[in-house]
Formats: structure tokens, C-alpha cells, sequence
């Protein structure tokens, strides 16, 4: 009896192990050939690489700090299937930040950091950190100065009247950027000899008082500007000439004072005039006269200087019965 029941239990024992056995190599099958599925489903889809530039934003104090020098941009590997990739590069929803709240003035290196990127597809950013100066903010108003390239402006014109829309602006950034700016220029673009009136939308920049440029933020970028122009005007100064409407210049001393006037107008009308002809009147006219004459403007001339001057007429033959009676006078004494 002893025999027979260690013997059942031997069978059991044995039994049990087999079929412990058994299960194991039935699992190590069915692992091994989902293994072998998956990495033939795997082997079917086809893999990609591909580097894409996205926009790098930083995060901090934006109230107290500037950023100064940093990257605007990072590039990003990505790997994945073909498909994947090509939307990735397409679309372009991944997005590259970099976190310095926290930190004050100085230099910092910090991590970069990527979202919107596919949770089947692996990505890294290069370069993986960046160091980024954060700048003391500061902010000032300035004056804005209209400023334009006159050698462009056609020959014999001139600019007699400039406008602008934006008197002044509020420049920021770091401080010492904004202590070096002296004045926002509103830069007109003009075309090669230009003759009409000037109407557009200039570009405003900082400059400092050497005429550099300055990289700071403008509460506004551009100004309306108007430019008005004129011909120019030429100027000469010539003699007054007495002219006899009536009797003769020869029997009369004439003086005008002022003696000369300037002429305004082109170049070529006043190269033609070298005095201004005065009418006089010089009928009945005995003793000595001083008058006040309306000058006549000659044809093309735009403008005179004076428009009255006065003039002093003295008949000779006072002046001669004048000299006689003085040397009368000069006789008469001598003789005593």
C-alpha cells in the first residue's frame, strides 16, 4: 500500500510539472511571435529624419527686463514615420521656449524646451540650451525729425515746408541703448529728382547723436510725413537807374536811397537784368524834391526787396546859382 500511494504521488508531482512545462514553452511561443509581428509590421512602416527651424519665445519679467542678443530661432531633428514627419515639416506646430522667470539682470543659460510635437515622434532641439542676456529695461520720450536725402531733390527746388503726424515717441529696451538715443528720425524715401509735394508713411528709427542707428522698441514705427516744394528762387542785387517820364535827366542831380534792391526769380530772367529802371516825373520840378517812389516789378522777377524807395531830385541850376553866390560872397569879403 505504501508502495502504490508514493507512486500516485510521484505521478502527480510529475504531472504538475509538465504541465507547468508545457504553459511556459506554449507563452514563450506566442511572445516570440508577437515579437516577430510586430517587428515585421514595424519593418513595413518606413522611417524618416528631418530638421526643422521653428520661432524660439522666451518667458520673463517683461516689465522689469529686456532681452539682449538671443536667438530668434532653433532648430529641431525630428524621427519618425514618413508621414508623421512630412505633417511635422508642413504644419510646423512644434514650438521652442525657453523659461527665465525667476532670474534677474545677467547672462543665463537655460534649457530648451519643445511642445506640439507628435507623442509618436522623437525630437530634439539643437542647440538643447541657449544663453541669453537679460538687460535692465528702461524708457524715455523722444523728439522725431524729419530727415529726407536732399540730393535727391531736383535742381533748383527746395523743401519750404515739412509735416509729420508723430511729434515724439517712447523708445525702450536696455538702458544704455535708450541713454544713447538723441533723436527718432522719420526717414522719407525720395525718388531721383524729385519736383512735386512729398505724402507717405516713413519709416521712424533711433539714432544717436553721431547719426548711428539704436536697437531699441518704438512705441510707434512709422510717421505720415508731407513734404512741400517750391522752385527756388534766384537773388540778385542791382543798381537803381533814373528814368525820365518827363523833362530831362540832365538838368537834375538824382539820388534814391536805398540805392540798390534785391531781385528775386529764376536765374535766367535775373542774368538778363543788371539795373531796375525808376520813372520819374521831373516836370516843373525847381528846387530841390525828395519823393517816395513805387518801384515796378520788370516781367519774371517774382520779387523785390523794397517795394518804395526815395528818391531826391535836385535841379542843376540850383546847385549852379548856388555855387555863384558863394563865390560872390567869397569876393565881396576878400575885397574888405
Amino acid at each position: 500500500m505504501k508502495k502504490l500511494g508514493s507512486s500516485k504521488i510521484i505521478n502527480i508531482i510529475f504531472s504538475l510539472l509538465m504541465a507547468i512545462l508545457l504553459a511556459a514553452y506554449v507563452l514563450s511561443i506566442k511572445n516570440y511571435s508577437n515579437s516577430t509581428n510586430s517587428n515585421s509590421y514595424s519593418s513595413l512602416i518606413p522611417e524618416k529624419k528631418a530638421t526643422i527651424t521653428v520661432p524660439l519665445t522666451f518667458q520673463y519679467n517683461s516689465d522689469d527686463y529686456v532681452i539682449v542678443g538671443a536667438a530668434s530661432t532653433v532648430s529641431v531633428n525630428v524621427q519618425g514615420s514618413s508621414a508623421l514627419v512630412t505633417a511635422a515639416k508642413n504644419h510646423n506646430d512644434i514650438a521652442a521656449s525657453a523659461d527665465l522667470r525667476g532670474l534677474g539682470a545677467g547672462q543665463h543659460t537655460v534649457n530648451v524646451a519643445l511642445s506640439g510635437v507628435n507623442s509618436s515622434l522623437s525630437a530634439n532641439a539643437s542647440p538643447q540650451t541657449v544663453t541669453v542676456t537679460l538687460a535692465e529695461k528702461s524708457s524715455a520720450k523722444k523728439n522725431v525729425k524729419v530727415q529726407y536725402d536732399d540730393s535727391k531733390i531736383a535742381t533748383g527746388y527746395s523743401v519750404t515746408d515739412e509735416t509729420s503726424d508723430v511729434n515724439s515717441v517712447t523708445v525702450s529696451g536696455p538702458k544704455t541703448n535708450v541713454d544713447a538715443v538723441s533723436y527718432v528720425g522719420a526717414d522719407v524715401d525720395l525718388d531721383k529728382n524729385t519736383k512735386s509735394n512729398v505724402s507717405e508713411a516713413a519709416k521712424l528709427t533711433a539714432y544717436d547723436k553721431d547719426g548711428n542707428a539704436v536697437q531699441v522698441t518704438l512705441s510707434q514705427t512709422k510717421a505720415n510725413v508731407k513734404l512741400t516744394l517750391t522752385k527756388a528762387q534766384s537773388s540778385k542785387k542791382v543798381q537803381l537807374a533814373a528814368q525820365a517820364s518827363s523833362g530831362s535827366l540832365s538838368a537834375y542831380d538824382i539820388s534814391f536811397d536805398p540805392s540798390t534792391v534785391t531781385i528775386y526769380g529764376s536765374s535766367d530772367t535775373l542774368n538778363s537784368i543788371d539795373t531796375l529802371p525808376v520813372n520819374l516825373d521831373l516836370s516843373n520840378i525847381t528846387s530841390k524834391t525828395t519823393k517816395s517812389i513805387t518801384l515796378d516789378k520788370p516781367s519774371g522777377v517774382d520779387q523785390l526787396s523794397d517795394q518804395k524807395v526815395s528818391v531826391t531830385i535836385t535841379p542843376k541850376s540850383t546847385n549852379s546859382s548856388s555855387s555863384a553866390s558863394s563865390s560872390s560872397a567869397s569876393s565881396s569879403s576878400s575885397s574888405n
